[in-house]
């Protein structure tokens, strides 16, 4: 992980300069640090039998997290809009190249008509069609950016973020399967609303 670290901290200097690429990797960090701070309610909602319930839990637990997380970085050590941009940008970055790295993982190359299938099924980062990923993208791209903007406006933010965040993770968890199209629509919806509120918050609309 350090290794990785220290190449995506070269690459990003090289192609934003110091400053963006500190805030990008600010974000990065921050999203590792949401995702470990999610495994004590990963543990326990692994016990629960119904797989229904426990997703939606995961998913509800998970979003706010994550704005918790999110607030503190923003607390600590981001402030201004062009820092906050980047961190936002960074914390995306991180949780894009998760999904797809553990969503590709799970199948060989090329990935076969039954492996499709059961990504259709979950709803799933690659989806059966490049725009998916695309949505997908846009939204945790714009959601990420907007939700720090948010917070950089205001701490009090958290209380919104966190909700439309849980909101968004259960209507993946419980309906992509089903209606993958209306539930990444909606995602893309939010993020790009919450990129408005952003910078009507910070005063840079």
């Amino acid at each position: 992980m350090a290794g990785v670290l220290g190449l995506l901290a070269a690459a990003l200097v090289v192609a934003l300069g110091v400053s963006q690429a500190g805030a990008v990797l600010l974000g990065v960090l921050g999203w590792l640090v949401a995702l470990a701070a999610r495994l004590p309610v990963l543990a326990s909602a692994g016990r629960l039998h119904d797989a229904r319930r426990r997703e939606t839990i995961l998913a509800a637990a998970s979003g706010t997290t994550d704005e918790v997380v999110r607030l503190a970085l923003v607390v600590a050590v981001v402030g201004g809009f062009g820092p906050a941009l980047w961190a936002g940008f960074g914390w995306a970055l991180a949780e894009l190249v998760f999904l797809a790295a553990t969503q590709l993982t799970r199948f060989g190359w090329p990935i076969g008509e039954r492996a499709v299938e059961q990504l259709k099924a979950q709803g799933g980062f690659v989806g059966t069609h490049p725009v998916h990923s695309g949505v997908r993208g846009v939204a945790a791209t714009s959601f990420s950016i907007g939700a720090t903007l948010l917070l950089v406006a205001g701490p009090w933010w958290v209380v919104a973020t966190a909700f439309v965040h849980a909101a968004v993770n259960v209507a993946f968890a419980r309906w992509a399967g089903r209606r993958l199209v209306s539930v990444e629509l909606f995602g893309a919806v939010v993020g790009v609303g919450l990129v408005v509120a952003g910078l009507f918050g910070t005063g840079l609309s």
